[in-house]
């Protein structure tokens, strides 16, 4: 005899609650991410790549809502050779001297293929001002031990698992680490918690990229100043390749 009826599945079990201890240390980091509102600053990068090293120096400019960078790495005689300027729908990398440029969607997927890293734009502008945006909609989010580098908040979910560690008064990001789809780290140069940002170096797990960024004097930052400098239209006569 064979007994007839639909089997249902077991519901999946229910994410641990989080402490009020990790609620309020992930709250001081948001809010020490949004206390940027924007930047302008000279940066040196040097990205180190597939056995290659580039230079690069400019001028950077950052808006935290909506999140919008422009960067602008200027020749040794003052005209730019390179622009990249992202906000939440696209990226557009323009290379001056080769009279090009690519337009892609703001995904992390698509910002693999200049950046090195899957990073959306949101969590790019968030790093070069400083600052982490941690995980969205984590799955659990728990509070470290402090160790050598200090506490730290581990956040998992979809992308995979993210760790922060904090100033834990101001919640000034120390150090950043992704595991899973996009293992990386960054570490911050100590900054005053209410000044602008030092630097940082990103290395990725598989040591396939590092990039180091050091901030200029003069630095402006909360300025108010006028959006529209961030935008960014390609000439006429610029051959595009659109991605989007």
């Amino acid at each position: 005899m064979v007994l007839g009826g639909c089997a249902t599945a077991a519901p999946a079990p229910a994410p641990p609650p989080v402490s009020e201890e990790a609620r309020a240390a992930l709250a001081r980091i948001e809010q020490h991410r949004l206390s940027l509102r924007d930047l302008r600053s000279r940066v040196d990068i040097t990205i180190r790549r597939s056995g290659r090293t580039q230079r690069l120096t400019g001028v950077l400019l950052l808006l935290g809502e909506p999140a919008t960078m422009r960067f602008e790495a200027l020749s040794p005689l003052g005209p730019p050779v390179l622009i990249v300027a992202g906000d939440p729908k696209s990226v557009t990398l323009w290379e001056v001297l080769d009279n090009r440029a690519y337009i892609a969607p703001a995904s992390p997927d698509a910002n693999r293929r200049w950046l090195g890293l899957a990073l959306g734009v949101e969590d790019l502008v968030a790093l070069l001002a400083g600052r982490v945006r941690p995980m969205p909609d984590p799955t659990t989010v728990d509070l470290q031990a402090a160790d050598a580098v200090g506490p730290s908040l581990r956040l998992t979910g979809a992308p995979g698992e993210q760790r922060i560690w904090f100033d834990p008064d101001g919640g000034q990001a120390r150090q950043v680490e992704w595991t899973g789809k996009n293992p990386a780290r960054v570490t911050f140069t100590p900054a005053p918690a209410d000044g602008p940002p030092a630097g940082f170096t990103l290395e990725t797990a598989d040591g396939s990229l590092r990039v180091s960024l050091v901030y200029r004097e003069p630095r402006m930052m909360n300025t108010s100043f006028d959006p529209a400098l961030l935008s960014l239209t390609v000439p006429e006569g610029v051959r595009i390749q659109d991605f989007r």
